[in-house]
């Protein structure tokens, strides 16, 4: 039963990655004078560097983790850009900005001293992840502070916080157990099988978001 959870939650992600992409194009007038205009870019960067990284094992074979610590750099510092720009509390920005210089120096050292080819990216992975969720949380916070809270069911970029909030809080323990701790086994699966569907959370999060957004000045 658990492997047949988890074909069903693999083969659903991708075409749920595209479904998210086209309408985050649809409703791109209503926040295309934003900083979230950059969202489409980012959902595009996923949907096409998990297409290339099966396409690369399905033909080659592993290793094509030299696609995803790429991803990891961009992914990363676009979305900390992004909440960067949207919080409005100084103090707020400056934290950001010293959370992207650590996640670029974490990510320099990684590539000086980890084959990119061959070997994960983890620890710059774990700093963006970190950070990402620090960032969130300053986000969430500002958004307290603001009239922003009485409207925020409509808020785009609610809805990609959640998203991107329950993932990363769920999925990073997960990340440093298959990466330091467990051999392929049963529980590989279970934890396969919970990172897949806090996938599908989180961009049934995106998806939410983008059919409830009111447009935002």
């Amino acid at each position: 039963m658990l492997e047949t959870l988890l074909n069903i939650l693999q083969s659903t992600h991708m075409p749920l990655y595209a479904i998210v992409f086209v309408v985050s194009l649809i409703k791109f007038p209503l926040y295309k004078n934003t900083p979230l205009r950059i969202l489409p870019l980012i959902l595009l960067l996923t949907l096409v560097t998990e297409s290339l990284g099966g396409l690369i094992n399905k033909i080659y074979g592993p290793p094509n983790i030299i696609v995803f610590n790429i991803y990891y750099f961009l992914y990363f510092t676009m979305f900390f850009y992004l909440f960067m720009k949207v919080i409005e509390v100084d103090k707020f920005k400056k934290f950001i900005k010293i959370g992207i210089l650590v996640f670029w120096i974490f990510y320099l050292s990684d590539l000086i001293l980890t084959d990119i080819v061959n070997e994960s990216f983890t620890i710059s992975y774990i700093a963006g992840a970190g950070i990402l969720i620090f960032s969130i949380t300053l986000y969430y916070i500002s958004i307290l502070q603001s009239s922003l809270v009485l409207v925020i069911k409509n808020d785009l970029l609610f809805w990609i916080s959640v998203g991107l909030f329950l993932f990363y809080i769920g999925y990073l323990p997960i990340k440093i157990i298959r990466s330091w701790f467990l051999q392929l086994n049963d529980f590989f699966n279970i934890l396969l099988t919970i990172q897949f569907s806090l996938i599908i959370v989180m961009y049934g999060c995106f998806l939410i978001g983008f059919l409830w957004m009111k447009k935002r000045s």
